[in-house]
């Protein structure tokens, strides 16, 4: 029999790893990275945002893995692609939203559905539009 412990632990982990969804928006890489590389250039996103992504750079390009490819090169390689698109989903979600939309208006209009899709796809079941 499953808790609400359970429930709420499964939910945490789906929502933690949404940054699979991003997988499916790898045609608008070019735009995609265009976006991220405003951003860290823009002065309003806060600087820990910004070295968090330095982190995980970092981590990718250092010889220490949590699972080195020396050992399993497929699954070494997969380690460091989720650690790349987890650090991304988190700086995109905690990244201020108006400066985020300020810059995604500059982009494609196919790339801004696929990103709005994404930002709607991030909000928890349940959550309505504007909660107050």
């Amino acid at each position: 029999m499953h808790t609400k412990r359970d429930f709420m632990m499964k939910a945490f982990f789906l929502r933690s790893v949404s940054w699979l969804r991003l997988v499916r928006r790898l045609p608008h890489l070019r735009n995609f990275v265009r976006l991220l590389w405003r951003l860290v250039r823009d002065r309003r996103v806060p600087v820990y945002l910004k070295g968090m992504l330095g982190l995980m750079i970092l981590y990718v390009l250092s010889p220490f893995d949590l699972i080195p490819e020396s050992v399993a090169l497929m699954f070494g390689l997969i380690d460091d692609f989720a650690i790349v698109m987890a650090g991304v989903n988190w700086f995109l979600r905690l990244a201020p939203r108006h400066v985020v939309d300020a810059h995604l208006k500059t982009l494609a209009p196919d790339f801004q559905r696929s990103f709005q899709q994404w930002r709607r796809d991030q909000q928890p079941s349940g959550q309505a539009g504007g909660a107050g």
